[in-house]
């Protein structure tokens, strides 16, 4: 293999580890990876703890059983009684197998036992861990030593090679779990990522295709009821609203558009009047105040398209604080009587006990106006207003005797610059107000077509507001 190819294996190498470097499937993979591995390791090592202990209690017990079992043939016997124990011990070859003893006189000569020597053992008492010399082969074992009171000494032990092959397999299964531990953690981050990939990348197409413009695209619906599928119905409901938004703003732009050219033009032409050589006071005079009466529409205009905009953006100059409504609507239904009494329109209003909102006196205010207005506009013969509450809520109702709304353009009402009758006066942008409004209040507006008594049609508009105790 040639320099340049090693070279390009390895630039490969390292562009494949950034990208799974770099990937979130490689992160939480490896994150729960390291601790399955570290879980299995504590637990392993608990395990090994466990049992080495175990095996090691167990000689021991073994160990302190042969030394009583002799140390009572010495109290019954002498010190031959004991040698024959310890030989017909080692010649049990079931139990004796690893039995491991040194019966020695007090010049350290070996009187019994298949410990060939054994040196540099502690003298106290107590299990202690040496090499001894068995047939010729150095043999690892426990041992404890006893003294007997004529000088004569017993070594007694056991081989260890059970507790350090027990040790061993438990050590090889702590390794090879962490090799598989190490080869699911690549696999898995290898299939993870592929998974996640597929499930972001029909997200981030449609994120792609979206961006230059294209808002009625939406993301394909998933099969799988998982977390993505509901990221993509999140996503798809967020876009749904970007849409209306943004056709929204293109219906207000062209509605402004709209409204402000025929003013304009008028104030255009009366100003280009003015300028006619030999115009009289009179005439200037006329022509200055229809173009303030203009520019004064223009700026109850702009001024309720801002008082909208601000509402909308949660924009809020003074705190909410309880406000009666009932009283609020006594007041407007006072304000209104002489207008509707001039147009032979009964006006009643319904309270019967106090209804406390959290609010802005003036806003509410705006609210009642405009819906007494609209009433009082469209009504034959009366307006009926109530005002209730519930446990949850306080309830205004405005109800008129007019023509109603036909069914299909009650969802178009509260849209700004949406007027049903254009011959009637009004920017179309009361009930939008309204709706504004009462969002900033936690309420909701119901919209709909009614029958006032005996007569057929009407409107009804229903508006909703968080009850709040009665404090004022």
């Amino acid at each position: 293999m040639t320099s340049r190819s090693i070279a390009g294996s390895l630039a490969l190498c390292r562009q494949i580890i950034g990208r799974y470097r770099d990937s979130i499937a490689f992160h939480l993979t490896l994150s729960y990876g390291l601790l399955a591995i570290v879980t299995t390791l504590v637990l392993l090592a608990f395990i090994y703890v466990q049992v080495i202990g175990v095996m090691r209690t167990q000689l021991s017990e073994q160990i302190d059983h042969a030394e009583q079992r002799l140390a009572l043939e010495f109290a019954t016997g002498n010190i031959a009684a004991v040698s024959v124990a310890v030989n017909r011990a080692i010649a049990d070859e079931l139990d004796g197998a690893d039995d491991l003893f040194l019966l020695s006189d007090h010049n350290g000569n070996v009187l019994a036992g298949n410990i060939e020597e054994a040196t540099h053992y502690p003298v106290a008492s107590g299990m202690f861990e040496t090499v001894v010399k068995v047939n010729g082969m150095q043999v690892v074992g426990y041992f404890k030593r006893t003294q007997f009171p004529d000088g004569h000494a017993l070594l007694i032990g056991r081989e260890s090679g059970k507790i350090e092959h027990v040790s061993a397999m438990i050590l090889r299964g702590m390794g090879t779990a962490v090799a598989l531990a190490l080869l699911l953690i690549a696999s898995g981050t290898y299939i993870f990522r592929r998974k996640l990939e597929r499930s972001v990348r029909t997200l981030r197409t449609t994120a792609r295709r979206i961006g230059p413009g294209q808002l009625s695209l939406r993301v394909p619906e998933m099969s799988a009821p998982d977390e993505f599928s509901q990221l993509s119905q999140d996503v798809n409901a967020m876009l749904d609203r970007v849409e209306k938004l943004m056709k929204g703003v293109r219906h207000v732009s062209d509605s402004i558009a709209h409204e402000l050219r025929t003013p304009l033009m008028r104030i255009q032409g009366r100003l280009r009047s003015a300028q006619i050589a030999g115009a009289s006071h009179d005439e200037l005079a006329e022509t200055v105040d229809r173009v303030a009466l203009e520019t004064d529409a223009l700026t109850a205009l702009l001024g309720q398209l801002l008082q909208i905009s601000e509402l909308e953006a949660g924009v809020r100059r003074k705190p909410l604080v309880p406000c009666r409504l009932d009283l609020i609507a006594a007041d407007l239904t006072d304000l209104y009587y002489a207008l509707a009494e001039d147009r032979n329109i009964s006006v009643c209003l319904q309270a019967h006990e106090p209804c406390t909102v959290q609010g802005d006196a003036p806003l509410l205010g705006n609210v009642c106006a405009n819906l007494i207005d609209n009433a009082v506009k469209y009504a034959s013969h009366a307006v009926k207003i109530s005002i209730s509450s519930n446990d949850t809520s306080v309830i205004l109702i405005i109800e008129d005797d007019g023509p109603g709304v036909p069914q299909d353009s009650l969802a178009q009402l509260g849209e700004r610059f949406y007027r049903l009758d254009t011959d009637k006066d009004g920017l179309g942008l009361g009930l939008a107000t309204v709706k504004a409004i009462t969002a900033v209040h936690g309420g909701s507006v119901e919209i709909t077509n009614c029958s006032y008594g005996a007569t057929a049609g009407g409107l009804r508009v229903k508006v909703l507001f968080p009850k709040q105790p009665h404090s004022i």
